[in-house]
C-alpha cells in the first residue's frame, strides 16, 4: 500500500482546533482516522523540525541545529546551509526506504538535495533550489531602461498599457492586470538559464515576480525536471512563496501580496499532483508553504480581517489535502511547528555591528574584520583562528570577546526597561561543530533576525507589511503543529499526541521496514490493530 506524507508548513494545532469545523476534508480525516497535536523540535524552525520529521531523531543527532551550521575548517561565511543534504549527519526516511527497494518520490524537502544517496529508485526534488540567491527577488520596472536578472528591459507607456521589452520579446500589460507565466532568458553571475516570471502593471511601474530558474539544480532526475518545467511551470508559473520581500520594500501592496500567495498555491498544487501522478512510487512526500506565509505576516495583527486571511490559508491546505486523497491508501498530514504573536524584531547582527565586532562595507559584511556573527537559530559564532578558516580572533582573545558581547547583550533593554533576552549562554571554551559560542533565547513577543541589511537594532512590527508572527524559541503555541492520518493501516477515530520524531518510525512500521536507531517511537495507538497484522 502507498503511504503519502503531506507536510503543511506552519499548520498550528491551536488554530486548527478553532477552524476544523469549517475544513471538510481535514475534519473528515480527523473523525475517521487519527488527529492531534504534534510537538516540534527546539528550536521549532522549519529546516530543524523537518530534519527531525524525516529522520526520527533530535537536532543534536541529525545535526541540523540552525539555519546556518558552523563546522571546523570552513569560513564562517561558508557555514553549511540547513537547506542542504550536507547538513544531515544521519539518513532520512527516503534513503532507508530506497535501500530496501521501495520506490520513493520527494517533491520538496529542505535536505533532499544535492542527492548524496544516488539511489535509482528515489526521486528527489526541492523546487526552492530554482531560486538563485543573488537573483531571487522581484523588482519594479520603471518607464525607460531597466536591468533585471542580467538583462536590459525597456518599458513604454501607451494609454494605460505598458509595453515591456526584453531581448526581442515584447509583452503588453494593461494597468491592473497580471500577465504570465512568462519564460525569459536570465543570467545570474556567469550562469545563464531560462526563468519563469509574472508581470503586473501598477501605477508605480511594472512589478516582476521573483524569478525561478531552469538551472537543473532542483531535482536529481534531469529529464523529469524538464518535464515539470514544460508541463507545470509553463502552465502555472513557479512562484514559491508569497512575495514578502516585495511587500516589505513597498514594491507591492497587501492585496498584490495575496495574489502572489495565490500564484504560489497554484504552483504547488499543480507541481505536486503532476509529480505524484507521473511517477511510480510506494512512499511520497509533498509540501505546501501557504499557511506559514500568511501566519508570519498576519498572526500578530489583532483584527478579524487578518484572522480571516489566515483562515483562507487553512482552507487552501484543506483543498490541497482533498486533491491528494486519492493518491495513496494511507495518508499522513503533518506540520513542522505552530505560530505565536510577535510585536518587535531584534536584528542581532546590527547589535554586533554597534559593538564593533561585525564590520560592514558598502552594505556587505567584511569578513576579514568580523569577529562574531549571528547565523540564526539563536547561535552567535566567534570567527576564531584555527577553527574557522580565515578566522580573525586569536584563541587567547576568545574569553574576553565572548564576555564583552554577553555583557552588552545583557544590558540591552527595550523601552519598558526589561531585558530583551531571557537567557544568554556562553561557552568558556570555544564551541565544537554545530554549536554556538553564545546561545540566545528571546522574551515573549520578540523575534530574532540574522538580517544585516537593516537600519535599526529593534523594530516594531508593521501590520500588513512586516512579519507579526513567528516560531522557534517560545515553547508555547509555536511548538505544536498537527498530525492527521487516515487509511487501512491507520486507526479510526482516535485523538492522539505525538512528537515530530515519532513520524518516521511509524511510517517505517507501516511499510514493514526496520530503520536505524531512532529516538522517536512507533505510534502504535495510531495504527490499526496496534500495528499488529
Amino acid at each position: 500500500m502507498k503511504v503519502l506524507l503531506i507536510v503543511v508548513d506552519g499548520l498550528a494545532y491551536h488554530l486548527m482546533e478553532r477552524f476544523i469545523d469549517q475544513l471538510p476534508t481535514i475534519q473528515e480525516m480527523a473523525e475517521e482516522g487519527v488527529y492531534g497535536p504534534l510537538e516540534s523540535t527546539f528550536p521549532s524552525i522549519t529546516p530543524v523540525a523537518l530534519a527531525s520529521l524525516f529522520t526520527g531523531v533530535s537536532p543534536k543527532v541529525h545535526g541540523v541545529v540552525a539555519p546556518r551550521i558552523f563546522v571546523k575548517g570552513r569560513k564562517i561565511q561558508s557555514s553549511i546551509s540547513a537547506f542542504s543534504s550536507s547538513s544531515l549527519m544521519v539518513d532520512p526516511i527516503w534513503a532507508t526506504l530506497g535501500r530496501k527497494g521501495y520506490k520513493v518520490v520527494i517533491t520538496s524537502a529542505p535536505q533532499a538535495l544535492p542527492d548524496k544517496w544516488k539511489l535509482d529508485n528515489v526521486i528527489l526534488f526541492d523546487p526552492y533550489k530554482a531560486k538563485v540567491k543573488r537573483c531571487s527577488e522581484g523588482t519594479l520596472l520603471k518607464e525607460g531602461e531597466n536591468e533585471f536578472i542580467g538583462r536590459k528591459w525597456s518599458v513604454k507607456v501607451e494609454d494605460q498599457i505598458y509595453l515591456v521589452g526584453v531581448e526581442g520579446q515584447e509583452f503588453k500589460v494593461e494597468m491592473g492586470s497580471w500577465v504570465g507565466p512568462l519564460e525569459v532568458n536570465g543570467k545570474c553571475g556567469e550562469e545563464e538559464s531560462k526563468a519563469s516570471i509574472f508581470l503586473h502593471a501598477t501605477p508605480r511601474g511594472v512589478y516582476v515576480t521573483p524569478p525561478a530558474f531552469l538551472n537543473f539544480k532542483w531535482g536529481n532526475n534531469r529529464d523529469l525536471l524538464l518535464e515539470v518545467w514544460e508541463n507545470v511551470v509553463k502552465k502555472v508559473g513557479m512562484l514559491l512563496d508569497g512575495d514578502y520581500k516585495g511587500l516589505n520594500k513597498g514594491l507591492i501592496t497587501f492585496d498584490e501580496y495575496l495574489k502572489t500567495a495565490e500564484l504560489s498555491f497554484n504552483f504547488f498544487v499543480e507541481y505536486s499532483l503532476y509529480l505524484l501522478r507521473r511517477s511510480d512510487w510506494d512512499f511520497g512526500v509533498t509540501y505546501l508553504p501557504i499557511v506559514d506565509n500568511l501566519q508570519h505576516l498576519l498572526y500578530g495583527v489583532d483584527d478579524g480581517k487578518a484572522l480571516e486571511h489566515i483562515f483562507q490559508a487553512y482552507k487552501m491546505a484543506d483543498k490541497f489535502l482533498m486533491l491528494h486523497r486519492s493518491l495513496a491508501e494511507n495518508i499522513f498530514l503533518c506540520s513542522d511547528h505552530g505560530i505565536t504573536k510577535i510585536k518587535k524584531r531584534v536584528y542581532v547582527n546590527k547589535i554586533l555591528e554597534r559593538l564593533n565586532v561585525l564590520k560592514m562595507d558598502d552594505g556587505k559584511i567584511n569578513w576579514g574584520k568580523t569577529k562574531a556573527y549571528y547565523g540564526g537559530g539563536g547561535l552567535i559564532r566567534i570567527n576564531l583562528k584555527d577553527r574557522e578558516e580565515a578566522g580573525v580572533v586569536y584563541p587567547k582573545e576568545y574569553q574576553k570577546l565572548v564576555r564583552y558581547i554577553v555583557k552588552n547583550l545583557e544590558d540591552l533593554k527595550d523601552d519598558d526597561g526589561e531585558s530583551i533576552f531571557t537567557g544568554i549562554y556562553m561557552r568558556d571554551t570555544p564551541a565544537s561543530d554545530r554549536q554556538g559560542d553564545i546561545e540566545l533565547s528571546i522574551r515573549d513577543y520578540y523575534s530574532l533576525s540574522s538580517n544585516v541589511d537593516h537600519e535599526n537594532e529593534i523594530d516594531t512590527v508593521k501590520p500588513y507589511s512586516t512579519s507579526t508572527g513567528d516560531h522557534g524559541f517560545y515553547r508555547k503555541e509555536d511548538l505544536y503543529g498537527v498530525i492527521l492520518g487516515i487509511g487501512p493501516k491507520i486507526a479510526r477515530g482516535k485523538k492522539i499526541k505525538a512528537k515530530i520524531v515519532d513520524i518516521a518510525p511509524t511510517i517505517l512500521k507501516i511499510m514493514d521496514v526496520q530503520g536505524s536507531k531512532m529516538e522517536g517511537r512507533v505510534l502504535v495507538e495510531a495504527l490499526s490493530n496496534g500495528g499488529q497484522e
